[in-house]
Formats: structure tokens, sequence, C-alpha cells
């Protein structure tokens, strides 16, 4: 058994592989001039275990050429973070469900899949082989012993933040979110009682930051005392770190699901925990 690194998740591949006692496999990535990928896996033969998050279209296709070099065997595909999870539906005729689409490519090849907080219960539903892991624990953890407020930006995080509160030991709530277009949103406050108070926003993803950038200002309205954020996947498109900064977020942290430099906390346990309980 070995693990094979895809780019886009070297750090968190090599944290796996040593919580397992293994190996990883001698990988070797080109770009040719025309922009085709290049992949070639070395010394892999009964097991591979693949860590490839998906955050663009070139962590797709790369991952795709990873299965095909290590198709000869067993293939584990650990995708801490699943991109094209969030078009889980078809809101107009002609429209493709891109995690459907995704979900068959990826389970063409691999024997188990294992990801990190998918976006929905939809988007799992089209998995056959699919173990979700839920991080909101290990956010918690993080958290405990510390005096602050969870709110999650709106009702449909709430049961992620509920239970993110119930590790560290403290109380939660949520905002009313209405969305207006695809990347702006309108927070209605709600009554909550964050006067004074140190707030963390928690959610699964944060990608372009609206939501929170809206949310921070109710926080502050309220008369919080300070507003941090805490997800799983920073994906943090364009500049949106520095829209957070901007907008009064004193700190941001995430999981290593994708590699960013506020990646403060690891799933690498809980990843390792679910290949051993397999194995």
């Amino acid at each position: 058994m070995k693990v094979v690194a895809g780019q886009s998740s070297p750090l968190l591949a090599k944290r796996i592989a040593e919580k397992l006692g293994c190996e990883l496999a001698k990988t070797t990535y080109k770009v040719f001039p025309d922009g085709e990928l290049y992949v070639r896996v070395e010394g892999v033969k009964d097991e591979a275990i693949v860590v490839q998050s998906i955050n663009s279209n070139k962590d797709l296709v790369q991952l795709m050429l990873i299965f095909d070099a290590v198709a000869n065997a067993d293939i584990i595909a650990v995708i801490p973070y699943m991109g094209y999870a969030r078009q889980d539906r078809a809101f107009n005729d002609g429209e493709a469900v891109s995690i459907r689409a995704v979900a068959k490519l990826i389970e063409s090849y691999a024997d188990r899949v294992i990801t990190v907080n998918i976006h929905s219960e939809k988007a799992k539903s089209y998995f056959k082989k699919l173990v979700d892991v839920d991080a909101m624990p290990l956010i918690g953890g993080y958290y405990k012993g510390r005096n602050v407020v969870m709110i999650s930006p709106d009702l449909g995080s709430l049961n992620r933040v509920k239970v993110a509160s119930s590790y560290a030991g403290c109380e939660f709530d949520y905002l009313e979110k209405v969305r207006l277009d695809a990347e702006n949103v309108e927070i209605k406050p709600k009554s909550l009682d964050v006067g004074g108070k140190d707030v963390v926003i928690v959610d699964d993803i944060i990608s372009t930051g609206g939501t929170i950038v809206e949310a921070t200002k109710v926080l502050k309205d309220l008369g919080a005392k300070s507003v941090e954020c805490a997800c799983v996947h920073a994906v943090l498109a364009g500049d949106a770190l520095n829209k957070l900064f901007n907008a009064g977020v004193k700190r941001v942290i995430a999981t290593d699901t994708i590699e960013k430099s506020i990646s403060a906390i690891s799933v690498a346990d809980e990843i390792a925990k679910v290949l051993l309980q397999d194995s």
C-alpha cells in the first residue's frame, strides 16, 4: 500500500502516510506547452491511496490521470475537498448536475471514496462508495476552553455549527441570509446576544467571502467584541481573504482539505482512522 499525493494535497497526503505508516509513491507531474498534463506514478502494485482535493478543473483532470496511472491497483480515492458538490441539482432544463457526472467519473476508477464535509446530502447521494468525514468536531475542539459564541451565517449551516459548538462547549445561533445573486447576499439580523462577545462564524466553505463579510458587518453592528471565522474548506477565490480582513475579521482558520496559509487544523487523523477501519 502506498499513498499517492496529487499536486493539490501534498502536505495532507504526507500526513496521512505518516499516520498509516506507509510510503509515499514517487510521482512526476508536468504540463506540456499546449497545456496538456502528464502524470507518472512509480512503484504502486497492490493498493493506492490517492489524495487529491478538487479545487480546480486542473485538479480534476490530474486526478483522472493519477487513477489511470495506478489502474492495476486497488484504488482508494481520498478527495478531502470535493469540488463541484455545490452543483448538486438542475434548476433549469438542460443544466448538467455536475457532481453527478463527477461522481460517476471518480467511481469508475475508485473502489472507495473518502471526502470531508461534502457540501450537501444531495451531492452525497450521487456516490455509491462514499464515506464522508465530519471535520466540525475538529473545529469545535480547536476553540475548546475559549469564551466564544459560534454563529452560522445562515440556517443551512446551523447543524454544522451545532456540532462544532458542542465540542467547543459554547453557545451557538444563526443569521438569516437571503442570496441576491451568485456573489451578493443580504444578511438579516436576528435577536442575537453577541454584545461584547468574541464571535466565531463557522461554515463548511468560504469561497468568495461575500457571506462572511456581510455577516461580520451585522455582528459588529450588534456589538460583537471581535469576529473570527472558521471553515472546513478554504476555497478563498480571488482576493477573498483580503476582503475578510478588510471587513474586520480578526482571524481566519481552516482545515488542510485545501492547503492554505490559514490551514491550522489537519484532517489527517480522521481520514487515517477511516482507512484503518476499512483495511
